[in-house]
């Protein structure tokens, strides 16, 4: 926005501005206002001032997009069309039966502790169904715009990797929507997925374990890509990151067949004592 540069600089005197003087508005959409509280409190902490003011330009250009389209639906739809009380109902009713049965299953421990030995039991029986030939990678990636103004910012993140790590909920907060990323460092892809989505093959005859980046023009983007760690083929015991999987599978099935029987006992209870009319 065209006033959106001259706004941040209130941004970084929040706190004196906020001793003296009632929270300043740093942008309004019809009667929708932003305070400068407001984005103090959606910047991750531990950024330089130019990471800053990249992350608020970006903060208050989504707000102001979405005020916008905010006040169209106010205004378009009718009041049948904006009335949500059945879906709240239903959606708070969800809510409770999710939480009733969360602490059920979480306070029987003698149902939901599952011993290192019951995981590996679990995994070797996954073994032949879930043994992979293919290639797979573990990766950082981003594809944007080469003439994005952010391509220098999330390059110096993500190629260093104490910032890597360190500023990762600020680079997911500054890719946002719209440009393509993936930022997990326990996800395995296939490779050939991975060459299929950035668009050029990846020569990993020169990986030697350690960690590899790389930057390469396809089109009209950049792909950033780091690769944590490569494999030929592996099984679901190989990794840690498969073996805690294999035991959430388990613990999943448990909890699924408990509360099942959970349901059903209330179900025979009531039926019995004449509660249920059908």
């Amino acid at each position: 926005m065209k006033h959106t540069l001259a706004l941040l600089s209130v941004v970084f005197v929040l706190c004196a501005s906020c001793r003296r003087n009632a929270d300043p508005v740093v942008a309004q959409v019809y009667q929708y206002k932003l305070y400068s509280s407001e984005v103090q409190a959606g910047m991750p902490s531990g950024l330089s001032k130019e990471d800053s003011l990249v992350l608020v330009r970006d903060f208050i250009d989504n707000w102001v997009k979405e005020k916008l389209v905010l006040h169209e639906a106010e205004h378009r739809l009718s009041p049948r069309e904006k009335n949500f009380d059945r879906e709240l109902t239903e959606y708070r009713n969800s809510l409770l039966i999710q939480r009733y049965l969360d602490k059920i299953w979480m306070t029987d421990t003698a149902n939901n502790t599952v011993s290192e030995q019951a995981i590996s039991d679990f995994a070797r029986s996954l073994d032949d169904r879930y043994t992979v030939e293919k290639e797979i990678v573990r990766v950082n990636y981003v594809k944007m715009p080469t003439r994005s103004d952010k391509l220098p910012l999330v390059k110096e993140i993500l190629f260093n990797e104490d910032q890597r790590v360190a500023k990762k909920e600020a680079l997911v907060t500054m890719l946002g929507d719209s440009i393509e990323y993936l930022v997990d460092d326990d996800e395995w892809l296939y490779l050939d997925d991975l060459q299929n989505e950035i668009s050029f093959q990846i020569d990993l005859q020169k990986y030697n374990g350690s960690v590899m980046r790389v930057e390469k023009e396809v089109g009209e983007s950049t792909v950033l890509l780091v690769i944590l760690d490569y494999r030929s083929q592996r099984s679901v015991n190989e990794t840690k990151e498969e073996r805690a999987a294999a035991g959430m599978l388990l613990t999943n099935q448990r909890r699924t067949q408990y509360v099942n029987q959970y349901i059903q006992g209330l179900y025979d209870r009531a039926l019995k004592e004449g509660k249920i009319v059908q």
